[in-house]
């Protein structure tokens, strides 16, 4: 009977203490998951956009463009750096070349190879703005606001020559590549397919007036994703020259700015909401994964297996930063 009393006296005690016990162990059941994301390091303005290549990252600045040293990505470096009469609307990275499409200047091509000092080797003026470049071999393709999709022959960096011009229905926003494959987007709702290992004047193979607003456009293997509209528009690339519209996504705040690829992942900058990442794995049925608020309003990004790029601050030429953030 003495027994029994103790029992019944001590179990609240007991049963109190271990629940201590697990509320406060490391891994317990009622701890916070951890951040998705860490930031550990920042790259000091101005910044509008980025782009990274293996250890190297390349910053635009209203019109200037500046190397960065990567290699220890919570220290950023500065390296170097090139500005442009124009201010740079688009970038794309081919090994220790950039080439910039810089407004009403046109198109610049910019040796890297010296990061501590880059330099002009050639540029050639186009009919209207040049918005951004994407490259086929030694084929840029220029989204010109005008003229609509510039061919340009780079093959002597020194002295592009222009081979022709597509003209598309609406305002040219963008252009990107993957293979021998190019998709343009204009407003107020095209998608252009150019096949250029077809011989011949450049034509498009298939386009289609089905995209909202878009702005621009960031391709992965098989898979395309536009953003404008306040949307992520997604498109099936399993077909590179058949784009099939997919689902389109919007985003919590409806503040999509730009977007990069990586894999099956969408890494977004969100002008509310900071960096929302989302899963492509099944292109038909888009998920949101955990991403970061930032303090300020995100309008570009570029990511790596264990990085993400994050620029944020007021829209001005001169204005912005980027945080560096960690996966965790």
């Amino acid at each position: 009977m003495n027994s029994f009393i103790m029992n019944r006296r001590w179990m609240p005690r007991l049963l109190t203490l271990a629940a201590l016990a697990i509320t406060t162990m490391p891994g317990a059941l009622f701890a916070q998951a951890p951040p998705a994301y860490t930031m550990v390091g920042r790259i000091p303005g101005p910044a509008n956009l980025i782009e990274i290549d293996g250890s190297r990252g390349y910053l635009v600045g209203g019109k200037t463009l500046t190397v960065l040293d990567l290699s220890n990505p919570a220290a950023p470096q500065k390296l170097g750096s090139y500005s442009f009469p124009e201010k740079i609307w688009g970038i794309r990275v081919v090994g220790q070349t950039v080439y910039c499409a810089a407004d009403f200047y046109g198109l610049g091509i910019v040796d890297v190879s010296n990061p501590k000092s880059p330099s002009l080797r050639g540029s050639i003026k186009l009919p209207g703005q040049a918005k951004n470049v994407a490259l086929v071999g030694t084929t840029a393709l220029v989204a010109d606001h005008m003229s609509g999709l510039d061919i340009i022959d780079v093959s002597n960096a020194a002295k592009p020559i222009k081979k022709e011009s597509f003209f598309l229905e609406g305002y040219a926003r963008d252009v990107a590549s993957i293979g021998s494959m190019a998709y343009a987007i204009d407003a107020p709702a095209g998608l252009y397919t150019f096949d250029l290992s077809k011989q011949g004047p450049v034509e498009p193979v298939a386009s289609e007036q089905s995209a909202r607003a878009p702005a621009s456009i960031e391709l992965s293997k098989g898979l395309a994703v536009l953003v404008g509209g306040g949307m992520l528009q997604v498109y099936d690339l399993s077909k590179p020259t058949a784009p099939v519209k997919g689902p389109t996504l919007k985003t919590p705040s409806g503040q999509p700015v730009r977007a990069t690829l990586l894999g099956s992942r969408v890494f977004v900058a969100d002008r509310r909401d900071g960096l929302q990442v989302v899963d492509l794995s099944t292109p038909s049925a888009p998920s949101f994964l955990p991403g970061f608020k930032s303090p300020q309003p995100a309008r570009d990004v570029a990511a790596t297996d264990q990085y993400v790029y994050l620029v944020v601050g007021a829209a001005g030429e001169d204005e912005g930063e980027v945080l560096v953030l960690k996966r965790s």
